[in-house]
This record gives structure tokens, sequence and C-alpha cells, in this order.
């Protein structure tokens, strides 16, 4: 870990400080967990206010709530992101040297930028290209005529099929797959016939893909993941599909073939979009929403068919008060029965 000074954080995040400056942290920690040396983050709300209150950490992003006497208040309008960003400076990951490792098996024909590292059992089928910097973990493989960009990094057993695309700073979950066939397949008069998939998955810059997830090659062009998306655990993306840029898709989401969403989308967990719907730039999804037609620009959804947010709310409240009103309408009924 890095060492950082209170006055040194507050400039690196445009933070008010709010006490000394030379108190030198050295880790990280939840409040209740936090020591002198610690820098923590406070979101706000009764339970961290509560925590908040208690705590012994040495420096606290804080939005303007007090803080325990000794502590350190780091003002600032977003405590979590100024939070990643400190903790990335005072934890930053350790990049292992170049290098080939002795069980590697890199095809004769594919080209290793000689500042890529590539680890135990990794293999590199013809034809691919591995960039600048790039990191490839234990058991990773990267198919023929794959392309991967600079600063990447593939984590054990994360699988790229063959003429898939990754740009600059891709970094790939253990057991995430990319580029495997689509779910094409069509019922014939002598049972079920594979229709081939014989395009390509892109993921852009910056994209990151958690374990076990999932993004299908298309079936003729392209399957395309934008610019900074970030694809949870466990999600799975068809073929056909287009993200645009600074998504956020979480666990179990899952978004069908040839659907279209547009930037900034936010699909909590367990949501979902059928096949071919268009969803619009910043459009959310509450958890288990499912939209099986065109979603708005900057719309907010809930519930299954996905309706207005707002709405979905309101139908929730409503049906929790209905076994009182079955019940009142059972004991009028009896009252006026003869």
């Amino acid at each position: 870990m890095a060492s950082l000074t209170t006055g040194e954080l507050a400039a690196r995040v445009g933070a008010q400080l709010d006490g000394p400056d030379d108190v030198v942290i050295r880790g990280l920690a939840p409040l209740e967990r936090a020591g002198p040396s610690d820098l923590s983050f406070c979101r706000g709300g009764a339970r961290w206010e509560r925590r908040l209150a208690a705590t012994r950490a040495g420096a606290v992003f804080v939005r303007d709530l007090p803080v325990p006497e000794g502590v350190v208040a780091l003002r600032v309008r977003d405590p979590r992101l100024a939070w990643a960003v400190a903790a990335a400076a005072i934890v930053p990951l350790d990049w292992p040297e170049p290098g080939l490792h002795a069980t590697a098996s890199v095809h004769a024909t594919a080209r290793v930028d000689p500042t890529a590292t590539i680890g135990p059992y990794a293999v590199i089928d013809a034809n691919a290209v591995v960039g600048p910097r790039t990191w490839i973990m234990a058991a990773a493989y990267v198919g023929r005529e794959v392309h991967i960009g600079a600063d990447c990094r593939l984590m054990p057993h994360a699988v790229v099929m063959e003429r898939c695309w990754l740009g600059d700073r891709v970094w790939l979950k253990p057991g995430a797959v990319i580029g495997a066939d689509g779910f094409g397949h069509v019922k014939g008069p002598d049972g079920v016939v594979r229709v081939p998939q014989v395009g390509v998955t892109v993921l852009e810059d910056d994209v990151e893909v958690g374990a076990n997830a999932c993004v299908d090659r298309a079936a003729l062009d392209e399957t395309r993941i934008g610019q900074g998306t970030r694809l949870d655990n466990l999600v799975q993306i068809a073929h056909g599909v287009t993200v645009g840029a600074q998504c956020l898709i979480a666990a179990f989401a899952g978004v069908a073939g040839g659907a279209r969403l547009g930037n900034g989308v936010v699909m909590a967990g367990r949501t979902a979009v059928v096949d071919g719907i268009e969803v619009g730039d910043n459009a959310v999804f509450a958890g288990l929403a499912s939209a099986a037609r065109d979603v708005p620009e900057g719309a907010k959804l809930g519930g299954s068919p996905a309706r207005p947010y707002k709405r979905w709310l309101r139908e929730m409240a409503a049906l929790a008060e209905l076994p009182e009103i079955v019940r009142t309408v059972h004991r009028m009924t009896r009252a006026n029965s003869p």
C-alpha cells in the first residue's frame, strides 16, 4: 500500500479539507473498523451516520455531516466516488513484470508485445495479437485472429473466441466468455438445425466483464459493448446486441438478441431486455424489471412487464392493501345477504 497525507488526498480528489493536512493515511477500512491511519467514507443515511459518529478513522470522505473529534473530514459532493479514486491510489494494482511463462502455449504466428505478460497454461492461438502491457493470466484462452489492445487484463479461465476484438484497458474477470456462439437454432422437419454464428464480438476501451459473464458473437455482423461499460458477474449479452458507452449492468441481467441499449443505461440485478427492442440513453431498470417494448430516453422502470417506476410503486402499494379490501368486501357482502 502507498501512504498519502490528508492534504495529498484532498488535492487528488478536489476535497475541502476540514482538519490537519499532515495526517498520514496507510490503509482503507469501513467506518466501524477503521483506525487512526485508515481512510473511510460515509454515504449518508441513518445507518451510516451512526457508524460515522463512532468511527476512529484517520480521515473520512463525507458530504456535510459532522465528524468525531480527531477525525479529518474530506468534504466532497460524492463520497463514494472520491473513495474510489483515493483507494486506487493507496492500493495500486500489482502488475507483474513482462514475460512468457514456460507452460504457456503461444502459436508461432501470434504477435505478443514484448511488454505483455503471459501466465501459466495460457493459450494464444494462431494470428492473435496481444498489445503492450497486457496481462494474460493463468489458463486464459485467446483464440485465433483475436485482437487484444494495450493494458488489458484477462483473469484465470477467461476466454476470447476467434476473431473477436478487445480495445485498450479491457478487463475480463475469471471465467468470462467473449465470442461464444449465440443461441441460433431453427426447428426443421428432422429436428433442430444450428444456425452458424459467423459474426464477432467487439469490446471497446475500458470495458469490464464480470466473472462467468457471457457476451455472445453475432450471427452475421457484431455484438458490441461500448466504451467504459461494466458488466457484472453472470450477465448474459446475446448475439447481435449493441450496448452503448458507460452502461452499468448488474448480476443476472440479460439482454436478448438484437436489442440496442443507448449510452448510460443502468440495469439492476435480474433485469431483462427482450430481443430486438431499443432502450434510450440513461434509462434505469429497477431490480427485476423486464422490458418487452422500446424504452424512451431517461425512463425509470420497474416491474415485469416494465412500466414507469412511480406507477409500479403505486401498484405495489395498492397490492399490499388488497387482502384488507377483499375482507371488507366479504364483510359487506355477508351483511347485505338476505
